[in-house]
C-alpha cells in the first residue's frame, strides 16, 4: 500500500485521504440512516393510539419523551392542533424540510469526492507525463527507473482516482435512496397524524 503511494506520486496521498472520507462517511450513514432512529415504529404506534382515543396528554408525553423526527414534528402538530387543516399543513411541510436537511446530510461531501478524486488522478497523470518528458529530453531514455517511475506516476493517479470515485458514486446512491425513503415514510406517517387530529376537531366542532 505504502509502496503504491511513493510511487503514484504526492497526489495519491489526498486520494487516498478521500477514500478514507468516504468510507467513513458511508458507514456513519448507514448506522444513522435507520427506520428506528428517525420513525420507531413502537413509538409512532404509540403516538398514533393515543390521539385516536384523544389522549393528546399521553402523545405529548410521547413526544417529549423520545427525540426522533417524528416525535419532532408530531410536537409540533399537537401544539397547534387546534389551528385549521391547511396551518397544520404547512407546519408539516416546514418540520419536514428540516428533517429532510438532517437526512441529507454529507451527500454533497461524497458528491464533491466523486468530481475532485478523478480531477486529482488526472492532474497526477499529467504531473507524471511531465515527469516522463523531462527524463526523455534530459537524456534519461537508457534509465529504465526513471522511465518506469514517471509511467508508474502517470497511472497510479489516474487508477486511483477512479478507484475512489466509483465507490463514492455507490455510496452516494445507496445513502440518498435510505434518506429519500426515510423522508417517504415521513411524510406518509405525519400525513395520517394529521389526518387524526383534524378528524377529532372536526368531530368536537
Amino acid at each position: 500500500m505504502f509502496e503504491l503511494l511513493e510511487r503514484g506520486g504526492v497526489l495519491m496521498y489526498p486520494i487516498f485521504a478521500l477514500s478514507i472520507i468516504s468510507l467513513g462517511i458511508f458507514f456513519e450513514r448507514l448506522y444513522f440512516l435507520r427506520r428506528e432512529k428517525y420513525i420507531p415504529k413502537a413509538v409512532a404506534i404509540a403516538i398514533r393510539s393515543a390521539i385516536k382515543n384523544r389522549d393528546f396528554a399521553e402523545a405529548e408525553k410521547l413526544c417529549i419523551s423520545y427525540n426522533s423526527a417524528i416525535t419532532r414534528i408530531t410536537g409540533e402538530l399537537l401544539l397547534n392542533r387546534s389551528a385549521a387543516y391547511e396551518h397544520l399543513v404547512s407546519i408539516c411541510e416546514n418540520a419536514g424540510n428540516r428533517e429532510a436537511r438532517r437526512l441529507s446530510v454529507y451527500q454533497e461531501v461524497i458528491s464533491t469526492i466523486v468530481s475532485i478524486a478523478p480531477l486529482l488522478g488526472l492532474l497526477g497523470t499529467v504531473l507524471g507525463m511531465v515527469k516522463l518528458f523531462g527524463v526523455l529530453s534530459g537524456g534519461g531514455i537508457g534509465d529504465p527507473q526513471a522511465l518506469s517511475g514517471g509511467i508508474a506516476e502517470a497511472l497510479l493517479t489516474t487508477a486511483a482516482g477512479l478507484s475512489v470515485a466509483i465507490p463514492a458514486q455507490i455510496f452516494h446512491y445507496l445513502i440518498k435512496s435510505r434518506s429519500d425513503a426515510l423522508v417517504s415514510l415521513l411524510e406518509k406517517e405525519t400525513t395520517e397524524l394529521i389526518g387524526l387530529i383534524t378528524n377529532r376537531e372536526d368531530e368536537l366542532s
